[in-house]
């Protein structure tokens, strides 16, 4: 579990199903994900069970539900391992209301200061579909570095690459 003043981010459980199932069937959320929207409980149970809780057993890292104080769920923020491209992925996604209000900042921070001080990653990296300026902008505020566009024909989706190092975090943390 981490903390920040507002939030708090703990590792999904399946009692985080249903809202995780509204948060990922709301097109607007998942419009630049790439992803298909969620149509039931199953469905985001299944996501639970074989993407999110593995990444934690294997790696100690994962996407986190992020609740606010009084436990009402936003979302979800956190760090995903790629074992093929030896790749830590920053990610984030809020449900629309919560939109705007500086939650994907703090949240991101908190799991970029995990994944650099507790993990002792050495990169992190996130990426964007360029439409996406909300995203990018949170990105930019993590102090990250752009690295490129993506423009791998086998890709259904062009992205954005932005990367940090530990040392870069640690610079943008003074």
């Amino acid at each position: 579990m981490l903390k920040t003043s507002r939030l708090t981010l703990k590792v999904a459980t399946l009692e985080d199903a249903a809202s995780m199932m509204k948060l990922n069937s709301d097109p607007e959320v998942v419009r630049y994900t790439g992803e298909a929207a969620l149509h039931s409980i199953q469905e985001a149970q299944a996501v639970i069970r074989e993407r999110l809780l593995p990444q934690f057993e294997k790696y100690q890292m994962g996407r986190f539900s992020v609740f606010l104080e009084d436990g009402t769920y936003i979302g979800w923020c956190g760090l995903r391992f790629f074992p093929e491209t030896d790749e830590v992925d920053l990610g984030y996604r809020f449900m629309k209301q919560y939109w705007g209000q500086g939650y994907a900042t703090e949240a991101s921070r908190t799991c970029l200061e995990y994944g650099f001080e507790k993990l002792k990653l050495k990169r992190i990296l996130a990426k964007s579909m360029p439409e996406n300026i909300a995203s990018l902008k949170v990105i930019q505020k993590m102090g990250m570095t752009f690295r490129g566009i993506n423009t791998d024909p086998t890709e259904p989706h062009g992205f954005i690459t932005y990367d940090l190092s530990a040392e870069e975090f640690q610079r943008c943390k003074k």
